[in-house]
């Protein structure tokens, strides 16, 4: 009996050693590209310099109340017609001045929480643009109502690149990020 046990354990821990080992391998880790929310390059940029790298002005805002912008356009970009977004240049003389005297105006701006009634935003000029249209607003009355209700902020989130304070179009910061990058390229080349 102590043989065929002494047997049966030689086969077991035989087989156990014999066994391959096979390596499951490592998966790739996944980078998610961030981006600077604040580029200071040391340049200085007009708005000049984005229309001639293809940036469309649609119209340019009275910045008296704006304070220390030296002045603002609402206008879209994109790669073809398929892929315009929206988007607000605001131009400073320098990057500080943008970093000190725009960055509260930028944050009221934008976000989930974008002030978008009159009485609460800090700078009213180009208001209606900053809103996202709903396609509730060519449903039922009641929905029409609803939806009026609820203001949609247009620009997720903003940069301040160099001189320039550009709140971008986008469902959430991550796509907005992305699409102000998009245009800052555009200088690049």
């Amino acid at each position: 009996m102590k043989k065929i046990f002494l047997a049966i354990l030689v086969m077991i821990i035989a087989s156990t050693c014999s066994a391959e080992v096979i390596s499951t391998p490592t998966p790739e880790p996944v980078v998610e590209k961030v981006f600077d929310q604040v580029i200071d390059s040391g340049k200085t940029y007009s708005s000049k310099d984005f229309f001639d790298a293809g940036f469309k002005e649609y119209k340019e805002y009275n910045v008296s109340k704006l304070t220390g912008s030296t002045e603002a356009w609402y206008g879209f970009w994109g790669h073809d017609d398929d892929s315009i977004r929206y988007y607000e240049l605001r131009f400073y003389p320098d990057h500080s001045t943008a970093v000190s005297e725009g960055t509260s105006f930028a944050e009221n701006a934008t976000g989930d929480d974008a002030k978008l009634r009159r009485q609460d935003t800090m700078w009213r000029v180009g208001l209606s643009d900053r809103k996202r249209s709903s396609s509730a607003l060519d449903s039922h009355p009641t929905q029409r109502a609803q939806a009026l209700e609820v203001r949609l902020a247009k620009y997720a989130d903003y940069m301040i690149f160099d001189n320039v304070i550009i709140l971008c179009e986008g469902e959430n910061s991550k796509e907005s990020f992305k699409l102000c990058n998009d245009l800052i390229n555009l200088l690049k080349k």
